[in-house]
């Protein structure tokens, strides 16, 4: 019985297989032309051809802050460019800790354009050498930038 389940449950799948590449053969025999110019199982993503796109720049993504009396507050502020063709939209700026508290420019930045993400670290409970990173999420071509804070906290 268990043999008889085998068999009928292997020719199942090899129909379904072939349906599947009858299907494909079919579509490769449409022409172009009545296809949309578009080939068969290949996806096209809006703008992925094009050269002009937004390019984050960073003047200097490093600020030491030397030593600080714990409690203190640390400022700094990043500067970077768009050095692209497109507007540069910041979606998100994340630190990776709690005591650092980063602001940023909301408004897309155009082509040339200059925008800040300013940090805020608060120094209380974090004693000793300190390494803050904070990314920075946009529509760049690269979509990811990190941003470093570090000095040392002391009492």
């Amino acid at each position: 019985m268990k043999w008889i389940f085998l068999v009928f449950a292997g020719l199942a799948v090899t129909g379904a297989c072939n349906n599947g590449s009858n299907q494909e053969q079919q579509a490769a025999e449409i022409p172009l032309e009545q296809q949309g110019k578009q080939p068969v199982g290949q996806t096209i993503i809006p703008g992925a051809d094009s050269v002009s796109s937004a390019v984050l720049k960073i003047e200097d993504d490093s600020y030491d802050f030397g030593a600080v009396k714990e409690g203190e507050k640390v400022e700094h502020e990043f500067t970077f460019t768009n050095a692209g063709s497109e507007p540069l939209i910041i979606s998100k700026v994340q630190a990776s800790c709690g005591c650092t508290t980063p602001e940023y420019s909301k408004n897309p930045i155009p082509p040339g354009g200059e925008g800040k993400v300013k940090v805020v670290f608060n120094s209380a409970g974090q004693m000793g050498k300190q390494h803050k990173v904070i990314t920075v999420s946009s529509n760049a071509t690269t979509p990811n930038a990190t941003l470093h804070l570090r000095g040392e906290v002391k009492k």
